[in-house]
């Protein structure tokens, strides 16, 4: 299973060089991104529930194009995404794959793509609105404006550039967790535990699910 993933060393990297430039920061989001795929194998379906055909119910559905919950759906996104880019004269980086650049006549462009999530940084405001009008053609984009929030980060422009920060990612967490009211200490575990793989109560399945997903979120 593939997804195309930015890489953080690249958003850090296209941010500067866009602050350093005085360059456009624009946020996309593509809406049901998964249904844009083409797939390019041959992929079978059940009749969906309450949708069969009477007459011949126990046919099935050659899929076209990729559904949410296929193996193969964040492939043919990613493929069809970055088909469309290189049409439009975009060259794929090979230190970062969910990196695509645009250079020509003056005209530097970076798109960086997150799964549904995109970041366009424009040495020009006309060139962005040139390449939504491209990609509207083919996809269902969602301008979300300025660059603000993205990945659990908070993106704010100050007069000297724009400064990074993750409080609303961390106030959140804690709220998820029922930690917002506790009190910061320097050392949140005592020093004097001792910790063993071989003493305790295992953890059920659904508080072992709950434990995996915060520890993802401390990131």
């Amino acid at each position: 299973m593939f997804s195309p993933v930015v890489k953080d060393a690249t958003i850090r990297l296209v941010l500067s060089i866009a602050v350093s430039c005085g360059w456009t920061l624009l946020q996309l989001y593509v809406q049901n991104m998964f249904l844009h795929g083409y797939l390019e194998e041959d992929v079978f379906m059940r009749q969906p529930p309450r949708y069969e055909d009477k007459n011949q119910p126990h046919y099935l559905h050659k899929l076209d194009k990729a559904l949410y919950g296929l193996k193969q759906a964040p492939r043919a996104w990613y493929a069809h995404l970055s088909t469309k880019l290189i049409n439009l004269g975009f060259s794929a980086s090979k230190a970062d794959t969910s990196l695509f650049y645009f250079n020509k006549g003056g005209v530097t462009i970076f798109v960086l793509i997150y799964v549904d999530d995109i970041i366009v940084a424009s040495s020009t405001s006309e060139a962005t609105t040139c390449l939504l009008h491209d990609l509207r053609t083919e996809f269902a984009l969602k301008d979300l404006g300025v660059l603000h929030y993205f990945l659990g980060i908070e993106v704010s422009k100050i007069q000297d550039g724009i400064l990074l920060t993750q409080d609303k990612y961390a106030s959140d967490l804690l709220k998820r967790v029922n930690m917002a009211s506790c009190k910061p200490v320097s050392t949140p575990l005592s020093t004097s535990e001792k910790l063993s793989a071989y003493e305790g109560v295992p953890l059920q399945s659904k508080d072992a699910t709950w434990y995996r997903s915060i520890v993802g979120a401390l990131q």
